[in-house]
């Protein structure tokens, strides 16, 4: 049974996001119009604007100062404020150089620990070593089976749980 639908026009001012965002977490400093210091925290970023959070109050209409890496100052304007959040719309375009290298900038998620001691090999007995056996690689088992495995690395790697990724298979 078909199901019929069709799309409402949007209402008059309604929001319409051209630039996709990106999700990130950077600490930047900036300047408000009164020449006060800000140190920020950005949350997400695209071309026309970012979403930040500061404990220095803002109002919309503010004008801000925010050094971004790879463009160093750009103006932005305060459009709304909720609490310690506050959304911003860029004076000017940001350049997809600059979106990237903010992103790279970004702690996604806890740096690994480094050490500085390498732990020797430990000594083996040559005559009590057991020999090596080539295994054969484990077989994937099912299409669902590989997609879960591959589903949980890609959780690990991004430092979320498996049940926020998504894999699309496509025949």
């Amino acid at each position: 049974m078909p199901i019929f639908g069709h799309f409402l026009p949007s209402a008059p001012g309604a929001e319409k996001r051209f630039d996709a965002r990106r999700k990130l977490s950077l600490l930047a400093s900036g300047l408000r119009h009164d020449g006060t210091g800000l140190e920020v925290q950005i949350h997400n970023i695209s071309g026309t604007g970012l979403l930040l959070e500061s404990d220095i109050k803002l109002t919309a209409g503010d004008r801000i100062e925010i050094e971004l890496p790879h463009a160093g100052d750009i103006t932005a304007v305060v459009i709304w404020a909720s609490g310690r959040l506050f959304g911003c719309q860029f004076e000017g375009p940001v350049s997809p150089a600059t979106l990237s290298a903010v992103e790279l900038k970004s702690a996604i998620g806890p740096a690994p620990e480094l050490t500085d001691v390498i732990d020797p090999a430990p000594e083996v007995d040559e005559d009590q070593a057991a020999p090596v056996i080539d295994e054969a690689p484990e077989e994937p088992g099912t299409l669902l089976d590989l997609i879960d495995r591959s589903r949980e690395q890609i959780a690990l790697a991004a430092g979320i749980s498996a049940e926020k990724v998504r894999i699309i298979v496509e025949f």
